[in-house]
């Protein structure tokens, strides 16, 4: 099996590509392969956003990726300059990195570790 890791940075502003990297990443994680999920960017925002929109689209997939299906986490130099780390924090998204100073993930490593980087913006 693969092994993929998506990077997404569509914000709240660009659901549509939100809700394909997701369901991609779902999608993959039930055939069996492995897979990581980082919000980068405006993406660290959707789990604040999120937590007010019951309703959205994008809630169940992020649910379901969160309680185990996939491994999710954001960056946390991207949460702090998005003002989301609360949001992140708050839906139970591991923070990677160290906000103003470090980026995360580490895409040399995940490649390194044989990931195949899928980008979503």
């Amino acid at each position: 099996m693969g092994k993929y890791a998506v990077l997404l940075s569509a914000g709240p502003d660009r659901t549509g590509s939100a809700l394909n990297g997701v369901e991609y990443a779902l999608r993959l994680a039930d055939d069996g392969h492995d897979v990581r999920v980082y919000l980068d960017g405006r993406a660290t925002r959707w789990p604040g956003e999120l937590a007010t929109r019951a309703d959205h689209p994008l809630r169940d997939n992020l649910d379901r990726a969160v309680a185990g299906d996939v491994e999710i986490a954001a960056c946390a130099f991207c949460a702090a300059a998005f003002n989301a780390t609360s949001g992140c924090r708050t839906e139970g998204i591991p923070l990677l990195g160290t906000a103003g100073e470090e980026h995360g993930p580490d895409v040399a490593a995940l490649v390194d570790d044989g990931y195949e980087l899928l980008t979503m913006s």
